[in-house]
């Protein structure tokens, strides 16, 4: 007996021809800057037209493989050169250089492990384009009320990768982060600092001749002339220069609730510490007894051959805010 030939005769309303066809386009406008290798490809048809299951297979089968073709695009995105909002300088082939406006930052590492940090020691503005007025040039008197030393600001000031200035200095830990995060970045974790500053070369003592790192100097350099004191991903003066606030707290394990301490008034209210073994200085009072370290790293234009990639320095609190040595440098975070 032969096989019966199966066969649907259907009128298809026109709202459902639309929906084979519109699917997956609108799933690929839904998914952002996600793009097919290929088109959907879906028959036309008549109104009112007697559509055929050959024909509604064949439809329903490409409406397949766009939606899978847009599923593989989704799990396994193209590695982004740039981070949101930023574009490639293509004057610059040695690293990956992205700019928004004056900001500017590179890339660090590929795949998953990739990540941005800004090319240049930060200067702290007014405003978040990087104009107006720029602060932590003089004292840390410099920062308005509104930037107060515990980062709990009422008007935001913005960190920025910016060439040709000097690198803002004389903030806290807090100032430093929240600068960050106002420009959409935050402070690096001490691997990524260190990954950043990988292959930068170091001089020993040196005032900075001819773009290598300042090591020997009476004062900080404008930024983009560290043209030989580069990482191998292109961030400048990551040796010398300025000391660079990172993310971690360190503090020894003391007993219980002791030594305790609290933190300087009047900016930080009193807050207390527990069961902190170190002591740090508070950029107030001096050492105290009870604080923990915030670290920094790379070493200062002051500091000799002891400036290098592995230099740590723990000996200032969160809170400490007078040295003209410190400065920051911010991360934008990969995937």
């Amino acid at each position: 007996m032969a096989e019966p030939n199966w066969r649907f005769d259907l009128e298809i309303p026109n709202w459902t021809k639309w929906l084979l066809g519109g699917v997956a386009i609108g799933a690929v406008l839904g998914a952002g800057a996600v793009v097919l290798a290929q088109a959907p490809v879906v028959t036309s048809f008549s109104v009112g037209e007697t559509l055929s299951a050959d024909k509604l297979n064949t439809n329903l089968g490409n409406l397949k493989t766009s939606i899978v073709d847009l599923q593989n695009a989704v799990n396994n995105p193209p590695e982004p050169t740039c981070p949101r909002g930023y574009t490639q300088d293509a004057t610059v082939t040695l690293f990956v250089v992205c700019k928004k406006g004056v900001d500017e930052v590179v890339k660090v590492g590929t795949c998953a492990a990739a990540f941005w940090i800004d090319r240049y020691e930060a200067s702290i503005w007014q405003n978040a384009d990087g104009s107006a007025t720029q602060y932590g040039l003089a004292s840390a008197t410099d920062y308005p009320a509104t930037f107060p030393a515990n980062g709990q600001y009422t008007a935001p000031l913005y960190a920025m990768s910016k060439k040709g200035v000097q690198p803002s200095a004389h903030m806290t830990w807090f100032q430093a982060a929240f600068a960050c995060r106002a420009g959409g970045k935050r402070l690096p974790n001490g691997e990524e600092w260190l990954a950043a500053a990988m292959g930068t070369n170091d001089p020993g003592s040196n005032t900075g001749t001819g773009g290598a790192c300042v090591t020997n100097a009476s004062g900080p350099r404008a930024t983009g002339q560290g043209v030989t004191c580069v990482s191998t991903w292109g961030a400048q003066d990551m040796i010398g220069n300025l000391w660079e606030w990172t993310a971690e707290w360190y503090a020894g394990l003391g007993n219980a609730s002791t030594p305790a301490s609290t933190w300087p008034a009047p900016s930080f209210g009193g807050d207390g510490t527990s069961n902190i073994a170190s002591s740090a200085d508070d950029g107030v009072a001096g050492w105290t007894v009870g604080l923990p370290a915030a670290a920094l790293r790379g070493g200062g234009w002051g500091n000799g051959s002891q400036a290098g990639v592995f230099s740590l320095h723990l000996g200032a609190a969160p809170s400490y805010w007078s040295s003209l040595t410190f400065g920051v440098r911010c991360v934008l975070p990969g995937r």
